[in-house]
């Protein structure tokens, strides 16, 4: 085993490259792709979802791009690949680095702020190129000062670096960070007013896409990122401003964890004495719940979201054991990023809006089939396929292949998002004034029925409350919107894993309750639920006839012994004792429930 001071600590929120270094940080080598993008072209533009890498990636390009810093090439890039292949751009350029997720997008303060960012970036590049420039800094600052709006200082800027023909490389990071926070906090006026006409946001990229054209143009390079195609849509008119390289499958696995990169990590703290588990344990166990992202319908490599894996191994090694709580709650996507999209205001009450139907088809399939929108402006957002494309760029969902009519079929990745899944589900219930539970409570009866097998207090808890509310009775029309419903709320708990529609013996059951017996070891049952639904047109107040009830019932019944047969299931479910539960419902109304023995 190596000293303990020697072995390389997990960098969990770390994106300064050269911290890697001097911090003795582990490090999965992504700079092979550093050549790919240099043969993309000058303009690009890449959308990830967040917490995959993004910044560090960018911090690698400053590094290795910027003239300033070509001293540290070997101490920082010795033993990675772009070290043994070298391209001809390293330590070539002025780098001009923007990080726009650190402005404050409070609307009343939010051009103040964005120009206050754009000044301290450029001063910070006139301090660290001033010489190379041939200006006098402080004249130059003073002048940077001065100046009233941010296409200003950055045109200024563009002009420093074209008079001295200095090749330049733009860097943004985030770059629709606020506005996107804009957008979901403040509406689709202040979003707008920002990104079209005359706004500032508009005025600057205007500047930027000026300084990429034209003979002696200043920037040589431009590379940006962000989590979705709205805002550059919206600033630039229909993305002319840098080329789309989001689904190239060559770039697939550039952020994210590929399975061999996981296998290594394991490895190397195993070598170190540090992995008491399998390989292959820890493996599945993260597989299932960070795995799964394709970013290119002509690539096969699936990645692992790359925080979720740095929080689990920091975890493990912290109290070698598998963490109970599998997501990191730091990376959970804010739901008002998402709330705008499917809630809306009509004359003050909040009402769910035609995409939280597709919401509903999601988690109903586990899967939707859509093409892939490459760019929208925001008064296209509410069309289903621009939305189902939001949806993909968030990380909400991901690539599994093609139709036969060559739609993309579109699917949730792993077991972390279906849980965001769930979260959007009850919060958008509670605003909109459908559903709403008390979650201790709901947590107290559900361990009840995971350590003691008592089911049936939790199931007429909500039972009862989707009987008293009136939104409801609109929404459960079907057998599938019931099984909808449910599947949310048993899914709320992190005692299981809740599959819908699982094949089990040559069918599908409802509702599969799969215990996470890794996390809690100590839960000793887990469920089958069939949900028939009987519509209450014709339903006497009493309820359906009797006779339809036990129709049902019998039909059920035969289901859940054929299910609770299947082996594969039962390996999955362990020692715990299955449990088969029958739930009929009329309308938003429980008629009858009972265990099959």
């Amino acid at each position: 085993m190596k000293e303990e001071q020697r072995i390389k600590s997990i960098p969990y929120g770390k994106s300064d490259f050269g911290d890697f270094r001097k911090e003795n940080l582990y490090y999965v080598d992504k700079t092979r792709f550093i050549r790919t993008i240099e043969e993309k072209g000058g303009f690009l533009f890449l959308i990830r979802p967040r917490r995959f890498g993004k910044s560090l990636f960018l911090a690698t390009l400053e590094e290795y791009y910027d003239i300033y810093r070509k001293d540290r090439f070997d101490s920082l890039f010795e033993g990675t690949y772009i070290h043994r292949n070298p391209t001809e751009g390293k330590n070539s350029y002025l780098v001009l680095k923007f990080n726009f997720s650190r402005i404050e997008p409070g609307i009343s303060m939010v051009e103040e702020a964005f120009l206050g960012n754009i000044k301290n970036t450029v001063g910070f590049f006139i301090k660290k190129y001033g010489t190379m420039l041939g200006i006098d800094i402080e004249k130059a600052l003073n002048r940077f000062d001065s100046l009233k709006s941010a296409s200003a200082v950055l045109d200024t800027l563009l002009y420093y670096c074209q008079e001295k023909e200095q090749k330049l490389y733009v860097i943004i990071d985030e770059y629709d960070n606020f506005a996107n926070t804009i957008l979901s906090t403040s509406g689709e006026q202040a979003f707008i007013d920002i990104t079209h006409g005359e706004g500032f946001f508009r005025a600057f990229f205007n500047t930027l896409k000026a300084g990429t054209t034209g003979s002696g143009s200043s920037i040589s390079r431009l590379f940006m990122t962000g989590v979705s195609p709205i805002t550059l849509d919206d600033v630039t008119s229909g993305f002319n401003i840098a080329t789309n390289i989001s689904l190239d499958p060559d770039l697939n696995d550039m952020m994210g964890f590929t399975r061999e990169e996981v296998v290594q990590m394991i490895e190397y703290y195993r070598e170190n004495g540090k992995i008491l588990h399998p390989t292959g344990e820890l493996l599945g166990i993260m597989s299932r719940w960070y795995n799964h992202y394709r970013f290119s319908i002509d690539s096969d490599i699936e990645v692992f979201n790359t925080v979720h894996v740095l929080y689990f191994m920091q975890q493990y090694l912290v109290r070698n054991k598998i963490p109970t709580d599998m997501i990191d709650r730091n990376v959970r996507i804010d739901y008002d990023k998402l709330h705008h999209f499917v809630i809306i205001d009509r004359k003050g009450t909040p009402k769910t809006n035609g995409n939280f139907s597709i919401l509903q088809e999601i988690i109903e399939n586990g899967a939707i089939h859509s093409h892939i929108i490459k760019g929208f402006p925001i008064d296209e957002i509410t069309h289903p396929d621009n939305f189902i494309s939001l949806l993909y760029y968030f990380g909400l969902l991901t690539i599994r292949g093609m139709d036969e009519e060559e739609n993309t079929i579109l699917a949730i990745p792993n077991e972390s998002i279906k849980c965001l899944y769930y979260d959007y589900f009850k919060k958008a219930y509670e605003e909109t004034g459908i559903f709403n539970i008390e979650l201790y409570k709901y947590s107290k009866l559900m361990d009840r029925m995971a350590f003691k097998g008592e089911w049936e207090p939790v199931v007429k808890y909500i039972a009862d409350l989707m009987l008293a509310s009136l939104g409801l009775r609109d929404l459960m029309k079907e057998e599938k919107a019931a099984q909808v419903f449910w599947n949310v709320y048993f899914g709320l708990s992190p005692l299981y894993i809740v599959h819908s529609e699982k094949e089990l013996n040559q069918g599908f059951s409802d509702l599969a309750l799969e215990p996470l017996l890794v996390q809690h070891p100590g839960i000793k049952y887990s469920y089958l639920i069939e949900i028939k639904y009987i519509k209450p047109v014709g339903a006497k107040k009493q309820g359906p006839p009797q006779k339809q009830i036990d129709q049902l019932k019998t039909e059920a019944e035969e289901q859940l012994l054929r299910y609770g047969m299947d082996e594969k299931f039962k390996k999955t479910i362990g020692p715990t004792t299955l449990k088969r539960l029958i739930l009929i419902f009329c309308g938003n109304r429980m008629v009858h429930h009972e265990e099959v023995k």
